[in-house]
Formats: structure tokens, C-alpha cells, sequence
């Protein structure tokens, strides 16, 4: 399940529910608040079971995808895995349920719930699940 709300944002009208200015809230060296009060936040929910596993193969799901993001749930049953591969792109790898083995270059990492990893750019690696998992890729896109 995927949300997506958009801020007022300063030139929409009022609505009477804003708080009242906060002297807390200005940037001490701009002299007005930080960041913005328009943009997107994007909620996702039920990551974990999006898809299955093939018999031989990870499961794979876009969870969100944007002009700077793309993130792809994976869901593995142990011992699958996926051989050495590359990303285009840097990558963040978290595990948000099971157990895998990450191999990278030079080391063996042992991914678990809770951990991230970071992948630069084409970094060669391989995923091989120690029990069932469900992970996510989230790749950092360029900026057009």
C-alpha cells in the first residue's frame, strides 16, 4: 500500500489549523525556518510478502520509483540466491526480515534485520538467503 501526501506549501491558503510562528523554529544563520514546507512524502506500507519466490529465482516488486529513486523489495526462500551481479547505480541494501549472505569483493558480509548496506556504483556482488527474506534495494538515481 503505497500513500502519497503533498504539503500546503507557503502560498496555499490558510486554513485556520497552523500553529502559531515558533521563535524555535528559525535558522539561526538564515534568519527564517529551515527547509520547506512543500514537497512530497510518500508512505509505503506492506513491503514484506508483496510477491513470491519462483521456484529457482528471488521474487522481485517496485515498491516506489521516482526521478532520484527506485526502490525493489526482494523476497528470497532460503538458500535462493542471486549470482554475481552489478548496479548502475549506488545502492542501499536492507534486510527487513530473514537472514543473507552478502558477498561482496574482498569480504562476506552477514546481512540482518535492522542493517544497511551501502554499494557504490557497479560494485560486483552476490545475495545468497539463509532462510527465508525479504530485503530491499533502494537505488540512488542521478539527478536529471
Amino acid at each position: 500500500m503505497t500513500e502519497d501526501t503533498t504539503s500546503r506549501g507557503q502560498g496555499a491558503p490558510a486554513t485556520g489549523d497552523e500553529p502559531a510562528h515558533d521563535p524555535a523554529d528559525v535558522d539561526r544563520d538564515h534568519g527564517r525556518r529551515a527547509g520547506t514546507d512543500e514537497g512530497t512524502a510518500t508512505h509505503h506500507t506492506d513491503i514484506i510478502g508483496r510477491t513470491d519466490p519462483a521456484a529457482t529465482r528471488p521474487g522481485a516488486t517496485i515498491v516506489h520509483q521516482d526521478e532520484t529513486t527506485k526502490i525493489v523489495a526482494f523476497e528470497f526462500d532460503e538458500g535462493q540466491e542471486m549470482a554475481d551481479h552489478a548496479a548502475f547505480h549506488p545502492i542501499l541494501v536492507q534486510v527487513l526480515r530473514g537472514h543473507v549472505e552478502f558477498g561482496l569483493p574482498d569480504r562476506t558480509v552477514e546481512l540482518n534485520p535492522g542493517e544497511i548496506l551501502h554499494l557504490t556504483a557497479k560494485l560486483r556482488h552476490r545475495v545468497r538467503a539463509l532462510e527465508p527474506t525479504t530485503l530491499t534495494i533502494t537505488m540512488l538515481l542521478p539527478r536529471s
